[in-house]
């Protein structure tokens, strides 16, 4: 008899067992999970924003049932404190020096410097690493003194961006978007730029330069001040050309005299990217894009009221998302 309970007993806990399981594995926490999990790729954005002092984005595929935050992530930065003919940068990318001079007076430390009559330049393979791809937007810094004797060429990456100054203290800032011919191919298409009218570069004084793109504008700002761009002006909106050549600082042929010191080049790319669980969609209010502006609030000119959408379960539920003017999101 005690064998035969013990049977019996363990025969029952198998049946319990096996029903317990098949009720756990028929739970879908999917569902449950969608709503933390898009408005975490959201907060990455904001927070990326708020980091970084500089716009983001979140970007709404409702076909594809996915989102995806684009924030700028840093892919270089050079100071150079070398004293040698290799310009040393993060993340092991360095470069040659062709005749340029480092100088101890720079903005942090040591600069480097071109001088009259001994013109020379710095190039920084980053067309040969995949990182360095701008074509979503991208945001350079750096200091800068003129000496005022001559302007032309600060610096270009590739035939895709470029910063050119005149003796007359004058900055062009430009880029060179990626658009489509007759054809349907794509080509290079004019430079898109933004100007700092002259004087903005009075001789011996450093000055510290942003140059921003991300597909809504350019933007450009010294020491802290932003340039406006003249009236009229119409917002650039195209990708960014691909690189097809070096980082090169200064031109042995006709580059500016002065000296440039903290270097610092971000790229646009996906931080972050979520897709919906079976079953979850984005409902139609659902807006493709999110964009915050430097401070991580909503950007104003895109949104002029808290942005409401959900998610929507194919039973019929619902799971509200709301992302506030001031960028929080519930």
């Amino acid at each position: 008899m005690t064998l035969l309970e013990l049977l019996l007993v363990m025969g029952l806990i198998g049946v319990l067992l096996g029903a317990g399981v098949g009720l756990i594995a028929s739970v879908d926490v999917g569902h449950r999970a969608a709503k933390g999990m898009v408005q975490s790729v959201i907060r990455a954005a904001r927070n990326s924003a708020v980091a970084r002092g500089a716009s983001s984005r979140v970007v709404i595929d409702r076909a594809a049932r996915t989102i995806r935050a684009d924030a700028l992530e840093v892919v270089g930065t050079w100071h150079f404190e070398g004293g040698s003919d290799v310009v040393r940068g993060a993340f092991e990318i360095d470069g040659t020096n062709q005749g340029a001079l480092h100088v101890d007076d720079g903005f942090t430390g040591r600069a480097l410097a071109f001088q009259p009559g001994a013109r020379g330049r710095a190039e920084i393979p980053v067309h040969l690493y995949s990182a360095y791809d701008l074509s979503e937007g991208f945001r350079l810094e750096f200091a800068l003194r003129l000496d005022g004797q001559s302007g032309g060429r600060v610096l270009r990456i590739g035939e895709s961006v470029g910063v050119e100054v005149s003796a007359a203290g004058a900055m062009r800032c430009w880029f060179a978007p990626r658009v489509l011919d007759s054809n349907g191919s794509e080509m290079k298409g004019g430079k898109a730029s933004i100007e700092a009218q002259p004087g903005t570069f009075p001789p011996g004084v450093w000055r510290r330069v942003a140059f921003h793109y991300d597909r809504r504008g350019l933007v450009l700002e010294v020491d802290g001040v932003r340039i406006e761009p003249p009236k009229g002006y119409e917002p650039e909106t195209a990708a960014v050309w691909r690189l097809e050549g070096p980082l090169v600082i200064g031109d042995s042929q006709g580059g500016f005299t002065g000296s440039i010191d903290t270097l610092v080049l971000a790229a646009v790319g996906a931080s972050e990217s979520a897709k919906l669980p079976d079953g979850v969609e984005f409902d139609a209010t659902a807006p493709a894009e999110i964009v915050f502006d430097a401070g991580g609030n909503l950007d104003r000119a895109r949104h002029r009221e808290p942005v409401r959408f959900a998610l929507e379960q194919v039973e019929g539920r619902r799971y509200p998302i709301t992302v506030g003017l001031y960028g929080t999101v519930e």
